[in-house]
């Protein structure tokens, strides 16, 4: 999987933006963010490649779950890390599924 520069969920269209740090209103660092008012995806920059890939499919998932007004699920970070794990691991376990 290559993490694209934009990518369409819903009717919106996110620009993915790799950081060197990007952190809460309380200050502390995250691996990565999604902007709903701007459509811009944020990840860190000093995560390894895998990190950098779930960290994506995490915060594509959040923006699934808002297109979907599914604004509670999109909250719950438990269930949002649980779906985004699961199919990375499915992605990485059956490349050939894929792949074109």
């Amino acid at each position: 999987m290559k993490i694209p520069k934009q990518i369409k969920i819903g009717w919106r269209i996110y620009t993915v933006e790799f950081v060197e740090q990007w952190r809460d209103e309380k200050g502390e660092l995250l691996d990565g963010f999604i902007d709903f008012t701007n459509h811009i995806i944020y990840i860190n920059n000093s995560l390894n490649e895998d990190e950098q890939k779930v960290t994506f499919l995490h915060e594509v998932q959040h923006g699934i779950f808002y297109s979907q007004s599914h604004l509670e699920w999109g909250d719950d970070e438990e269930l949002v890390g649980a779906v985004s794990e699961g199919w990375y691991g499915v992605m990485k376990d059956n490349v050939k599924l894929f792949s074109d």
